[in-house]
Parts: structure tokens; C-alpha cells; sequence
């Protein structure tokens, strides 16, 4: 069989390495799809978010952290603000509760009702779910604040460094646990960051990703399982790893 080098930056061929996944078998089987006209970038990314301001992310995010992005709205202003804030981020990614990575962080000891308490712990509780904002009545939207421009940034960056055509739920997470104000407060005290380091988000993202390329687009969620448990056994080893002891010298 012919050999084919790839090069990859320092950064991401180590978070490659560490996540232990097959090269050989993902660069064939993208490769192939590429080659087919099977390769459907465009199916994950979002052209127009319809959000009330401009909002320019490269790369763009997934349907996920889109509906994410603009439930994150309708949340800010059910609580009366004026700003985005990056706790409005983290609740509207417990509202929209269809990404992989919410469900990852449910398996591994996060339910979505412990990071909901916390929430509500630190910007007080909601009378229910948000609901869409409504545009009369001469009310002026949130805008989008400091905070979450940068947890977005640091989305989109990690995003990036992974070779991402979309930012994804597991860069979005990444984001939020860097965040300095309430939305970092709450994944702190939850005990999240000390599980879900950035390799783990390093290997669910590159889990879920292997998973997407190597199963059939109309699979059952028998599969679908069967790939998130291969994704938390990666994740496992790694969680391992980190909470080892380091080595006396």
C-alpha cells in the first residue's frame, strides 16, 4: 500500500496522538468521500444566523451552537438584560439540549439539572424555560457583550487549531469553561473543569468527528450509541490520565 506523509501542526498532531485515533482509516475514508462529492461541509455550517446584530465567526458555527447563539438572545432578555453574557450562553446550551458534547457531560457526571442549579444559584431562577423574544412593542434587543464575544473567540480558535470547518458544541464548552465571570463560576463550583479538560474536549470532538465520517448519514441510534460509547472510553482513558498522580522526583 502507498504511504501518503500528513503534516500537521505541533498542537493538534499532539492532540491527535494523546486521543489515540486511527489516521490511517480517518484520512482514507475522508479522502474518499471527498473524492465521491460525498463530503457535505456545508450541511453543519450556518450562512445566516438571524441573530438581532451583526455577528461574524470563522470558522462559522454548527446548527448546534447556532441555535445556541440565538436562544442565547431570547435568554438575556427574559432576564432583563441589556448584554449577552457568557451565563446566557451556558443556558441557552442547557435549553437547546441537542449536542453531543451536553450529552457527554451528562454521562460523565454533569447532568444538565446540576449545571441548572448552579445557574440559577448565581444569576437567580427562571420561571421556565426562555421562549422566543418578541420584537414589539418597541423593545430593544440584547447585544452581545464583551464576555461572550471572547468566549466565542476562544470557540472559534479552538475550532480552528482542530482543522474545524464549524465551531462546534465542544468548542463552545471549551469557551465557557474559560470564562472569568458567572458562566466559568458555575462550571467551576459544579466540579466540571476538573474533568472536562480541554483534551477531553479535544477527544470527544475528535471522537465525534471520527464517528460522523466512518458511520452512514441515516444511521439507527443503535449506532449512534455504539459511537458515543467508543467517544467516552477515549474520554475515560484520558480523565485517567490526568487525575494520576504525578510522579515523585
Amino acid at each position: 500500500m502507498p504511504k501518503i506523509n500528513v503534516y500537521l501542526p505541533d498542537a493538534l498532531a499532539e492532540r491527535v496522538r494523546q486521543a489515540r485515533l486511527p489516521i490511517s482509516r480517518i484520512c482514507q475514508t475522508a479522502l474518499t468521500r471527498a473524492l465521491d462529492g460525498a463530503d457535505r461541509v456545508a450541511h453543519d455550517a450556518v450562512s445566516d444566523l438571524a441573530l438581532p446584530e451583526p455577528v461574524t465567526l470563522t470558522p462559522p458555527p454548527n446548527h448546534h451552537v447556532a441555535a445556541i447563539l440565538r436562544q442565547a438572545y431570547d435568554v438575556a432578555a427574559a432576564r432583563g438584560s441589556a448584554v449577552v453574557e457568557p451565563v446566557d450562553l451556558l443556558q441557552a446550551f442547557l435549553d437547546e439540549g441537542e449536542s453531543l458534547v451536553l450529552n457527554a457531560v451528562d454521562l460523565l457526571g454533569f447532568p444538565a439539572a446540576s449545571i441548572q442549579a448552579a445557574i440559577d444559584g448565581a444569576v437567580g431562577r427562571r420561571p421556565g424555560r426562555s421562549r422566543p423574544s418578541r420584537r414589539h412593542g418597541g423593545a430593544t434587543p440584547p447585544t452581545l457583550g464583551a464576555g461572550a464575544r471572547t468566549t466565542l473567540a476562544t470557540a472559534a480558535t479552538q475550532a480552528a487549531d482542530h482543522g474545524s470547518a464549524t465551531i462546534a458544541g465542544s468548542h463552545l464548552l471549551l469557551g465557557l469553561t474559560t470564562d472569568d465571570g458567572a458562566a466559568g463560576a458555575v462550571l467551576r463550583d459544579v466540579g466540571l473543569t476538573e474533568v472536562v479538560t480541554p483534551a477531553v474536549l479535544s477527544a470527544l470532538y475528535y471522537g465525534a468527528t471520527f464517528g460522523r465520517v466512518a458511520t452512514d448519514r441515516d444511521a439507527d441510534t443503535a449506532s449512534l450509541r455504539i459511537m458515543m460509547f467508543d467517544v467516552l472510553e477515549r474520554l475515560d482513558r484520558l480523565h485517567q490520565q490526568i487525575a494520576a498522580p504525578a510522579p515523585r522526583h
